[in-house]
């Protein structure tokens, strides 16, 4: 059996080393311009030995079609596209092309599955891998693998995991495929949810109206891709990249966002809705990456106040 594998992140790099000592891959293919994800894709394929190819959009029917036809591989494996295939690009390998999508489909259709999982609280996540149609994450499903997600998982935690949990899974599709077992699940629409891309937005912390646990959740699910959440804190836009909940042994009545503990040996740790609190274990300023720890002697004092972000135009979400 043959398979090209279409890519461009870093999540793949498990898959391709399992495929490649297997002898599967008969190459590697990204689309788009270079970009600090893919080139690490690149370097693999030339460290394995495996040909690498990129084309752009606007080849995708034309080079990309000729590239897969000429190659006359079973099956086209698919990570991380952010492009429609067409039609007739989908039905030249007899085995078809199948999307390694990061959720239970079809909960959580879409190029962001694990940021808005984790900033929704999700306890259960997976992998499914189906059978590509014309629509994002639409087709029929193949496999599915279930997992926990950890409360303090980060995004990059959960893509890593996620990364070497694929392996396996792809392996079992290779296997029902090898086998002649193609029979596919459809995905009930009636329980289908589509998320769009995060945008800067999406990445706010709202003091007044978020709990501890869900301020936790959008920086969870903000680091690292999306370089943490975002908060005002003097004015500036104030990068949040690690928190915890804590318990506060005498609680007391403050505004949410107000820093009610200062000390460089315990950190910073901030008022929630409630009385509820958190610690900020690690934030990103225009001057560099800190811990709590740090922010303390940056001048950080009990008494000042982290406000909602409102106007963020120009504020970077990568």
């Amino acid at each position: 059996m043959k398979i090209i594998l279409i890519t461009g992140g870093l999540f793949s790099i498990p898959s391709i080393h399992h495929l490649a000592g297997r002898q599967l891959l008969h190459s590697i293919v990204s689309l788009g311009d270079v970009n600090k994800n893919n080139v690490p894709i690149e370097f693999n394929a030339q460290y394995l030995n495996v040909p690498f190819k990129r084309f752009q959009k606007d080849e995708i029917k034309t080079k990309l079609l000729n590239w897969i036809s000429d190659a006359g591989v079973d099956a086209v494996l698919v990570f991380g596209c952010r492009y429609k295939m067409p039609a007739d690009l989908l039905c030249i390998p007899p085995l078809g092309f199948y999307n390694v999508h990061f959720s239970l489909l079809p909960a959580y259709r879409g190029n962001a599955p694990m940021f808005w999982q984790i900033k929704n609280g999700e306890q259960q996540g997976g992998i499914t891998i189906h059978r590509m149609a014309e629509d994002f994450d639409t087709g029929p499903m193949l496999v599915q693998h279930q997992t926990n997600i950890d409360p303090a998982e980060n995004h990059g935690l959960l893509s890593a995991r996620l990364s070497m949990e694929s392996v396996a899974l792809i392996e079992k599709a290779i296997d029902r495929l090898q086998n002649g077992n193609t029979e596919t699940l459809p995905q009930t629409e009636s329980r289908a949810t589509y998320f769009k891309p995060p945008v800067i937005d999406d990445l706010k912390i709202d003091w007044e109206q978020q709990s501890a646990t869900e301020i936790e959740c959008v920086v969870n699910a903000a680091n690292p891709d999306y370089v943490g959440a975002v908060t005002l804190f003097r004015g500036q836009p104030f990068r949040v990249l690690e928190v915890n909940r804590v318990q506060m042994p005498s609680p007391q009545s403050a505004l949410p966002g107000t820093v009610v503990y200062a000390d460089i040996n315990y950190g910073v740790v901030v008022a929630c809705k409630d009385e509820q609190f958190i610690r900020i274990n690690i934030a990103q300023l225009n001057e560099g990456i800190f811990s709590g720890f740090k922010l303390v002697t940056l001048g950080i004092a009990l008494g000042e106040r982290f406000e909602n972000p409102t106007n963020l135009q120009g504020v970077a979400i990568d």
